[in-house]
């Protein structure tokens, strides 16, 4: 089981310059892939993109790769023309909105495109094997940072298993005690309202069985169980679990939610609160599961 959260950090030397590699990711619904890297290598984006996709099924992931050239493997192409267009449309606005003009070589030069780094794309293809290296270490080491935080999670959400599976237990224990609790509730009433009349057994008898069935949470208590278990058989799973942990925590909320419209018992209606707060603290972990 791997958290969402991670971060990996390696470097090394290649033929053409020297390479940085952050990687880091947080919690998302889906797979959402950011990179961000100079232009020069924008020629690995699509196996970049599918090395991340191959080991990672959820997050909003962010890859970032600084490269520091060596100058000597390339040519360094200017371009006055595009440099001069930037520089009158710059002008035009400053006119346009009243301003003052007054560019910088920075400016310009920041707009991109005015200096480039050329070298022919075969060089960049050779240089994979070696970049692919230095992306590796980076990647595992994400990873393990994944698995890592997952791991204390897992022990987290176990622990919120163990509060649900006591609380059920005593759901039970309380529920085998709602027969009684409707005969002294329905007896006591009928006292109230007709005082000077015999109680009837056999019509309290059957109101009794009437209410019990009514109240009964048996059922629900059955499937919280199995949903339990359930989590606890994903927790030790391969592989991507966090969207099935949420539908099965879903399904344990609803039965939760019925056993609080069924009971009219004082006992039962607080333990339900508790268990709903467990619930929402074991959700707050699933979400951040890959």
């Amino acid at each position: 089981m791997r958290s969402m959260t991670g971060f990996g950090f390696a470097e090394g030397e290649g033929t053409l310059g020297t390479y940085r590699v952050h990687i880091k990711s947080v919690n998302h619904r889906f797979l959402d892939i950011n990179i961000r890297m100079p232009r020069e290598l924008y020629v690995w984006e699509e196996l970049l993109n599918q090395s991340i996709k191959s080991r990672i099924s959820r997050g909003k992931v962010e890859l970032r790769i600084d490269f520091e050239p060596r100058l000597e493997n390339f040519t360094i192409e200017v371009n006055p023309r595009l440099a001069r267009s930037y520089l009158d449309a710059l002008e035009t606005l400053c006119k346009e909105l009243g301003l003052n003009f007054s560019p910088h070589i920075e400016l310009i030069l920041s707009l991109g495109e005015i200096i480039k780094l050329n070298k022919e794309n075969q060089c960049w293809e050779e240089e994979w094997d070696l970049f692919r290296a230095i992306f590796e270490k980076a990647i595992q080491a994400f990873l393990e940072s994944r698995e890592s935080e997952g791991l204390k999670m897992k022990e987290d959400i176990e622990k919120h298993l163990e509060k649900i599976s006591k609380a059920a237990e005593q759901l039970k224990k309380h529920n085998d005690q709602v027969t009684e609790f409707f005969r002294q509730k329905l007896s006591k009433r009928i006292a109230e309202l007709l005082p000077q009349l015999p109680v009837n057994e056999t019509l309290l008898a059957q109101e009794v069985v009437y209410y019990v069935e009514r109240s009964d949470i048996n059922e629900e208590i059955t499937r919280i169980k199995a949903h339990v278990e359930r989590i606890r058989s994903l927790l030790n799973a391969e592989g991507p679990v966090g969207r099935e942990l949420e539908f099965v925590l879903q399904e344990i909320h609803r039965e939760v939610n019925t056993i609080g419209a069924k009971s009219a018992h004082l006992r039962i209606s607080e333990m339900v609160i508790d268990l709903k707060t467990a619930l929402e603290k074991l959700r707050e972990q699933v979400q951040n599961i890959e």
